[in-house]
């Protein structure tokens, strides 16, 4: 994971333009050196159907530019669990670009009540990803939530759709030529 989390960091530094020492203006900080970027909010949402689970994350820069990423998860999951993965992933991603301050935007009703403690996870496997979320916002300066309707979180939305319906392929299987 730490491997990941500095080849994405790497790529963001590699592609973010140069600033001036007075940055941007944005929600989410990102620090590297001396140089202060700043981006935009993070879409998260995670689903789950017939095929498999799968989470999808957008990271958007105050010009627009779009950071995602798609994920298959190999186990089965439900709806929430696929919610609660793609929000504890996009919180990693946020901690490998060294984020301070995190503005997250979910059409998970459930998982933005639990997280800003309006509702009390019950179940055993919500009781636990909620812990786990939990330990995770503590490492930011600054962690928000947000619950936004289904049709203001389409690219998130259509990432995790893809995250569940490929599988991966196997390179073996590939003809060389």
């Amino acid at each position: 994971m730490a491997i990941k989390s500095q080849a994405l960091a790497g790529f963001v530094s590699d592609f973010c333009p140069r600033y001036p020492s007075g940055g941007i203006k944005g929600d989410v900080d990102i620090t590297r050196g001396t140089r202060k970027v700043e981006l935009g909010p993070l879409y998260i949402d995670g689903i789950s159907n017939a095929r498999g689970a799968g989470v999808g994350m957008v990271l958007r820069s105050p010009k627009g530019d779009m950071m995602v990423q798609a994920v298959r998860c190999e186990f089965k999951a439900l709806n929430n669990e696929a919610e609660y993965e793609a929000l504890i992933l996009g919180m990693q991603m946020a901690q490998g670009l060294k984020v301070r301050k995190l503005r997250v935007y979910s059409d998970s009703f459930l998982v933005v009540n639990h997280v800003n403690n309006e509702y009390v996870a019950r179940d055993s496997k919500m009781i636990a990803y909620l812990n786990v979320a939990t330990e995770q916002k503590l490492k930011f300066r600054s962690f928000k939530i947000t619950q936004v309707p289904r049709d203001q979180n389409v690219e998130a939305d259509a990432l995790a759709t893809l995250g569940a319906t490929f599988k991966p392929i196997e390179l073996s299987s590939i003809p060389m030529y």
